[in-house]
Protein backbone atom coordinates (compact mmCIF):
# COMPACT_ATOMS: atom_id res chain seq x y z
CA UNK A 1 0.00 0.00 0.00
CA UNK A 2 1.46 3.38 -0.94
CA UNK A 3 1.82 6.18 1.58
CA UNK A 4 -1.17 8.13 0.26
CA UNK A 5 -3.42 5.08 0.67
CA UNK A 6 -2.02 4.38 4.12
CA UNK A 7 -2.68 7.97 5.19
CA UNK A 8 -6.24 7.84 3.92
CA UNK A 9 -6.77 4.55 5.71
CA UNK A 10 -5.68 6.01 9.01
CA UNK A 11 -7.96 9.03 8.62
CA UNK A 12 -11.21 7.31 7.60
CA UNK A 13 -14.09 8.11 9.98
CA UNK A 14 -14.82 5.16 12.27
CA UNK A 15 -18.57 5.55 11.70
CA UNK A 16 -18.26 5.02 7.94
CA UNK A 17 -17.41 1.34 8.08
CA UNK A 18 -16.15 -1.18 10.55
CA UNK A 19 -12.67 -2.28 9.51
CA UNK A 20 -9.41 -3.26 11.10
CA UNK A 21 -5.90 -2.96 9.74
CA UNK A 22 -3.52 -5.71 10.80
CA UNK A 23 0.17 -5.76 9.92
CA UNK A 24 0.90 -9.39 9.16
CA UNK A 25 4.65 -8.85 9.18
CA UNK A 26 5.19 -6.79 12.28
CA UNK A 27 8.89 -6.24 11.74
CA UNK A 28 8.70 -5.54 8.03
CA UNK A 29 6.90 -2.42 6.85
CA UNK A 30 6.75 -3.73 3.29
CA UNK A 31 5.07 -7.01 4.32
CA UNK A 32 1.49 -7.91 3.43
CA UNK A 33 -1.28 -5.82 4.96
CA UNK A 34 -4.81 -6.97 5.69
CA UNK A 35 -7.96 -4.84 5.78
CA UNK A 36 -11.25 -6.32 7.03
CA UNK A 37 -14.50 -4.95 5.61
CA UNK A 38 -18.23 -5.45 6.15
CA UNK A 39 -20.98 -4.60 3.68
CA UNK A 40 -22.75 -1.29 4.28
CA UNK A 41 -26.39 -0.55 3.49
CA UNK A 42 -26.01 3.11 2.54
CA UNK A 43 -24.57 4.89 -0.47
CA UNK A 44 -20.80 5.31 -0.34
CA UNK A 45 -18.93 7.47 -2.81
CA UNK A 46 -16.03 5.79 -4.65
CA UNK A 47 -12.57 7.36 -4.51
CA UNK A 48 -12.03 10.23 -6.91
CA UNK A 49 -11.27 9.13 -10.43
CA UNK A 50 -7.63 8.09 -10.68
CA UNK A 51 -7.06 7.81 -6.93
CA UNK A 52 -6.40 4.19 -6.00
CA UNK A 53 -7.56 4.23 -2.43
CA UNK A 54 -8.35 0.65 -1.39
CA UNK A 55 -10.50 1.35 1.70
CA UNK A 56 -12.70 3.86 -0.14
CA UNK A 57 -12.94 1.60 -3.20
CA UNK A 58 -14.00 -1.47 -1.24
CA UNK A 59 -16.54 0.48 0.79
CA UNK A 60 -18.11 1.87 -2.39
CA UNK A 61 -18.16 -1.48 -4.19
CA UNK A 62 -19.65 -3.37 -1.24
CA UNK A 63 -22.28 -0.65 -0.89
CA UNK A 64 -23.33 -1.02 -4.55
CA UNK A 65 -23.34 -4.81 -4.32
CA UNK A 66 -25.64 -4.77 -1.30
CA UNK A 67 -27.90 -1.78 -2.01
CA UNK A 68 -28.18 -1.74 -5.80
CA UNK A 69 -27.59 -5.34 -6.85
CA UNK A 70 -29.14 -6.72 -3.64
CA UNK A 71 -26.42 -9.32 -3.20
CA UNK A 72 -25.95 -10.96 0.20
CA UNK A 73 -23.82 -9.01 2.71
CA UNK A 74 -20.27 -10.22 3.18
CA UNK A 75 -17.42 -9.74 5.60
CA UNK A 76 -14.07 -9.99 3.87
CA UNK A 77 -10.41 -9.64 4.74
CA UNK A 78 -8.41 -8.09 1.90
CA UNK A 79 -4.67 -8.77 1.95
CA UNK A 80 -2.32 -6.67 -0.18
CA UNK A 81 1.06 -8.06 -1.24
CA UNK A 82 3.80 -5.67 -2.27
CA UNK A 83 5.64 -8.08 -4.58
CA UNK A 84 4.79 -10.63 -7.24
CA UNK A 85 6.67 -13.42 -5.43
CA UNK A 86 4.96 -12.92 -2.08
CA UNK A 87 1.56 -12.81 -3.79
CA UNK A 88 2.14 -15.98 -5.84
CA UNK A 89 3.38 -17.93 -2.83
CA UNK A 90 0.38 -16.78 -0.79
CA UNK A 91 -2.05 -17.94 -3.50
CA UNK A 92 -0.33 -21.33 -3.77
CA UNK A 93 -0.30 -21.71 0.01
CA UNK A 94 -4.00 -20.89 0.09
CA UNK A 95 -4.59 -23.52 -2.62
CA UNK A 96 -2.76 -26.15 -0.56
CA UNK A 97 -5.15 -25.57 2.33
CA UNK A 98 -8.12 -25.58 -0.04
CA UNK A 99 -7.00 -28.89 -1.53
CA UNK A 100 -6.96 -30.54 1.88
CA UNK A 101 -10.43 -29.21 2.58
CA UNK A 102 -11.67 -30.50 -0.77
CA UNK A 103 -10.41 -34.00 -0.04
CA UNK A 104 -11.96 -33.96 3.41
CA UNK A 105 -15.39 -32.65 2.39
CA UNK A 106 -15.90 -34.10 -1.10
CA UNK A 107 -14.79 -37.63 -0.33
CA UNK A 108 -14.98 -39.85 -3.45
CA UNK A 109 -15.77 -36.83 -5.63
CA UNK A 110 -12.21 -35.64 -4.98
CA UNK A 111 -10.60 -38.84 -6.23
CA UNK A 112 -9.85 -37.31 -9.62
CA UNK A 113 -7.96 -34.42 -8.08
CA UNK A 114 -4.21 -34.51 -8.60
CA UNK A 115 -2.19 -32.45 -6.15
CA UNK A 116 0.43 -31.43 -8.70
CA UNK A 117 -2.15 -30.30 -11.28
CA UNK A 118 -4.25 -28.47 -8.68
CA UNK A 119 -1.30 -26.53 -7.28
CA UNK A 120 0.16 -25.87 -10.74
CA UNK A 121 -3.17 -24.38 -11.79
CA UNK A 122 -3.18 -22.20 -8.65
CA UNK A 123 0.31 -20.94 -9.49
CA UNK A 124 -0.73 -20.28 -13.09
CA UNK A 125 -3.75 -18.34 -11.84
CA UNK A 126 -1.57 -16.25 -9.55
CA UNK A 127 0.79 -15.42 -12.40
CA UNK A 128 -1.99 -14.48 -14.84
CA UNK A 129 -4.44 -12.83 -12.42
CA UNK A 130 -3.49 -10.07 -10.00
CA UNK A 131 -6.24 -10.85 -7.48
CA UNK A 132 -7.98 -13.94 -6.14
CA UNK A 133 -11.29 -13.99 -4.26
CA UNK A 134 -12.14 -16.79 -1.82
CA UNK A 135 -14.36 -17.32 1.20
CA UNK A 136 -14.18 -14.17 3.35
CA UNK A 137 -10.86 -13.20 1.83
CA UNK A 138 -9.31 -11.54 -1.21
CA UNK A 139 -5.60 -11.69 -2.05
CA UNK A 140 -4.25 -8.78 -4.10
CA UNK A 141 -0.96 -8.28 -5.92
CA UNK A 142 -0.69 -4.56 -5.23
CA UNK A 143 2.53 -4.23 -7.21
CA UNK A 144 0.66 -5.16 -10.42
CA UNK A 145 -2.75 -3.69 -9.65
CA UNK A 146 -1.22 -0.25 -9.28
CA UNK A 147 -0.48 -0.31 -13.02
CA UNK A 148 -4.14 -0.73 -14.02
CA UNK A 149 -6.19 2.15 -15.38
CA UNK A 150 -8.63 3.32 -12.71
CA UNK A 151 -11.85 1.75 -14.16
CA UNK A 152 -10.18 -1.65 -14.70
CA UNK A 153 -8.70 -1.43 -11.19
CA UNK A 154 -12.20 -0.94 -9.75
CA UNK A 155 -13.59 -3.76 -11.90
CA UNK A 156 -10.94 -6.21 -10.70
CA UNK A 157 -11.75 -5.41 -7.06
CA UNK A 158 -15.48 -5.86 -7.69
CA UNK A 159 -14.90 -9.12 -9.59
CA UNK A 160 -13.03 -10.65 -6.66
CA UNK A 161 -15.57 -9.44 -4.11
CA UNK A 162 -18.24 -11.16 -6.22
CA UNK A 163 -16.34 -14.42 -5.73
CA UNK A 164 -16.54 -13.90 -1.96
CA UNK A 165 -20.32 -13.64 -2.34
CA UNK A 166 -20.38 -17.00 -4.16
CA UNK A 167 -18.43 -18.63 -1.34
CA UNK A 168 -20.66 -16.97 1.25
CA UNK A 169 -23.70 -18.57 -0.39
CA UNK A 170 -22.23 -22.03 0.26
CA UNK A 171 -20.90 -21.13 3.72
CA UNK A 172 -17.36 -21.55 2.45
CA UNK A 173 -17.81 -25.21 1.56
CA UNK A 174 -16.00 -26.68 -1.47
CA UNK A 175 -18.30 -26.46 -4.49
CA UNK A 176 -17.99 -28.04 -7.92
CA UNK A 177 -20.11 -25.41 -9.64
CA UNK A 178 -19.86 -24.55 -13.35
CA UNK A 179 -16.71 -22.49 -13.78
CA UNK A 180 -18.17 -20.42 -16.65
CA UNK A 181 -21.02 -19.45 -14.32
CA UNK A 182 -18.84 -18.44 -11.37
CA UNK A 183 -16.42 -16.44 -13.51
CA UNK A 184 -19.18 -15.00 -15.68
CA UNK A 185 -21.10 -13.89 -12.59
CA UNK A 186 -18.00 -12.19 -11.15
CA UNK A 187 -17.48 -10.40 -14.48
CA UNK A 188 -21.16 -9.42 -14.55
CA UNK A 189 -20.95 -7.96 -11.05
CA UNK A 190 -17.71 -6.14 -11.88
CA UNK A 191 -19.14 -4.39 -14.90
CA UNK A 192 -22.48 -3.70 -13.23
CA UNK A 193 -20.63 -1.99 -10.38
CA UNK A 194 -18.79 0.26 -12.84
CA UNK A 195 -22.09 1.08 -14.52
CA UNK A 196 -23.89 1.87 -11.26
CA UNK A 197 -20.99 4.04 -10.08
CA UNK A 198 -21.29 6.01 -13.32
CA UNK A 199 -17.80 5.05 -14.48
CA UNK A 200 -18.43 2.97 -17.61
CA UNK A 201 -21.65 1.64 -19.12
CA UNK A 202 -22.34 -2.08 -18.90
CA UNK A 203 -23.54 -2.14 -22.53
CA UNK A 204 -20.31 -0.55 -23.77
CA UNK A 205 -18.14 -3.05 -21.95
CA UNK A 206 -20.23 -5.95 -23.20
CA UNK A 207 -19.92 -4.73 -26.78
CA UNK A 208 -16.15 -4.47 -26.39
CA UNK A 209 -16.06 -8.13 -25.30
CA UNK A 210 -18.22 -9.09 -28.27
CA UNK A 211 -15.79 -7.31 -30.57
CA UNK A 212 -12.92 -9.42 -29.23
CA UNK A 213 -15.02 -12.53 -29.62
CA UNK A 214 -15.89 -11.71 -33.23
CA UNK A 215 -12.20 -11.49 -34.02
CA UNK A 216 -11.45 -14.75 -32.22
CA UNK A 217 -14.42 -16.49 -33.84
CA UNK A 218 -12.86 -16.06 -37.28
CA UNK A 219 -9.80 -17.98 -36.11
CA UNK A 220 -11.04 -20.50 -33.58
CA UNK A 221 -14.18 -22.49 -32.74
CA UNK A 222 -15.65 -21.51 -29.38
CA UNK A 223 -16.26 -24.17 -26.75
CA UNK A 224 -19.74 -25.07 -25.63
CA UNK A 225 -20.51 -23.94 -22.08
CA UNK A 226 -20.30 -27.58 -21.03
CA UNK A 227 -16.65 -27.48 -22.04
CA UNK A 228 -16.06 -24.62 -19.60
CA UNK A 229 -17.58 -26.38 -16.60
CA UNK A 230 -14.51 -27.50 -14.67
CA UNK A 231 -11.56 -25.40 -13.58
CA UNK A 232 -9.22 -27.49 -15.71
CA UNK A 233 -11.35 -27.09 -18.85
CA UNK A 234 -11.83 -23.38 -18.26
CA UNK A 235 -8.09 -22.77 -17.89
CA UNK A 236 -7.34 -24.83 -20.99
CA UNK A 237 -9.69 -22.78 -23.15
CA UNK A 238 -8.48 -19.53 -21.59
CA UNK A 239 -4.96 -20.43 -22.69
CA UNK A 240 -6.24 -21.33 -26.17
CA UNK A 241 -8.51 -18.35 -26.81
CA UNK A 242 -7.10 -15.82 -24.38
CA UNK A 243 -8.47 -14.66 -21.04
CA UNK A 244 -10.49 -11.79 -22.49
CA UNK A 245 -12.40 -14.03 -24.89
CA UNK A 246 -13.10 -16.87 -22.45
CA UNK A 247 -14.17 -14.51 -19.68
CA UNK A 248 -16.16 -12.53 -22.25
CA UNK A 249 -18.08 -15.62 -23.33
CA UNK A 250 -18.80 -16.41 -19.68
CA UNK A 251 -19.95 -12.83 -19.00
CA UNK A 252 -22.37 -12.84 -21.91
CA UNK A 253 -23.68 -16.28 -20.97
CA UNK A 254 -24.41 -15.16 -17.41
CA UNK A 255 -25.99 -11.90 -18.60
CA UNK A 256 -28.28 -13.96 -20.86
CA UNK A 257 -29.01 -16.37 -18.02
CA UNK A 258 -29.99 -13.50 -15.72
CA UNK A 259 -32.09 -11.98 -18.50
CA UNK A 260 -33.93 -15.29 -18.91
CA UNK A 261 -34.16 -16.53 -15.32
CA UNK A 262 -33.42 -13.58 -13.03
CA UNK A 263 -30.57 -12.81 -10.63
CA UNK A 264 -32.35 -14.57 -7.74
CA UNK A 265 -32.18 -17.87 -9.63
CA UNK A 266 -28.41 -17.49 -10.09
CA UNK A 267 -27.93 -16.89 -6.36
CA UNK A 268 -30.13 -19.90 -5.61
CA UNK A 269 -27.99 -22.02 -7.93
CA UNK A 270 -24.94 -21.23 -5.82
CA UNK A 271 -26.84 -21.98 -2.59
CA UNK A 272 -27.79 -25.48 -3.78
CA UNK A 273 -24.12 -26.47 -3.53
CA UNK A 274 -24.39 -26.31 0.25
CA UNK A 275 -26.12 -29.69 0.16
CA UNK A 276 -25.04 -31.28 -3.13
CA UNK A 277 -22.25 -31.02 -5.68
CA UNK A 278 -24.41 -32.50 -8.43
CA UNK A 279 -23.74 -29.74 -10.94
CA UNK A 280 -26.36 -30.76 -13.53
CA UNK A 281 -29.14 -31.32 -11.01
CA UNK A 282 -28.47 -28.00 -9.27
CA UNK A 283 -28.61 -26.19 -12.60
CA UNK A 284 -31.87 -27.93 -13.53
CA UNK A 285 -33.46 -27.15 -10.16
CA UNK A 286 -32.36 -23.51 -10.14
CA UNK A 287 -33.21 -22.63 -13.74
CA UNK A 288 -35.86 -25.14 -14.77
CA UNK A 289 -33.85 -26.53 -17.69
CA UNK A 290 -30.80 -28.70 -18.15
CA UNK A 291 -27.34 -27.23 -18.78
CA UNK A 292 -27.45 -28.76 -22.27
CA UNK A 293 -30.77 -27.07 -23.06
CA UNK A 294 -29.49 -23.68 -21.95
CA UNK A 295 -26.23 -24.26 -23.82
CA UNK A 296 -28.18 -24.82 -27.05
CA UNK A 297 -30.19 -21.62 -26.52
CA UNK A 298 -27.06 -19.66 -25.74
CA UNK A 299 -25.33 -20.94 -28.89
CA UNK A 300 -28.20 -19.57 -30.96
CA UNK A 301 -27.99 -16.30 -29.07
CA UNK A 302 -24.25 -16.07 -29.72
CA UNK A 303 -24.78 -16.66 -33.43
CA UNK A 304 -27.04 -13.59 -33.49
CA UNK A 305 -24.73 -11.43 -31.34
CA UNK A 306 -21.66 -12.31 -33.35
CA UNK A 307 -23.44 -11.76 -36.64
CA UNK A 308 -22.92 -15.23 -38.02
Amino acid sequence: MNMRAATRLACLPAIALTFVVVLLASSCASGPQSITFKSVDRAVEPPSYGIKDYPEAFRAILSVMLRNLQLPPVEVSVTLYSSQNSYVEAVVGDAERELQQLRKVLGPLANNLRDDEFLARARETAVSADAVGKHKRVLLNESSLDKYAWPEWMKVLAHELAHTVEYTLVDGQPALWDRWLTEGFAEWVGYKVLDLLGTESFAKNQEQRLGLMRTAKSLQTFPALGQLATASEFHTWARTLGLEVTYGQSLIAVDYLIEQKGLAAVLEYFRFFRKSNDREQNFLTAFGESPAAFDAKFSRRMAVLLGR
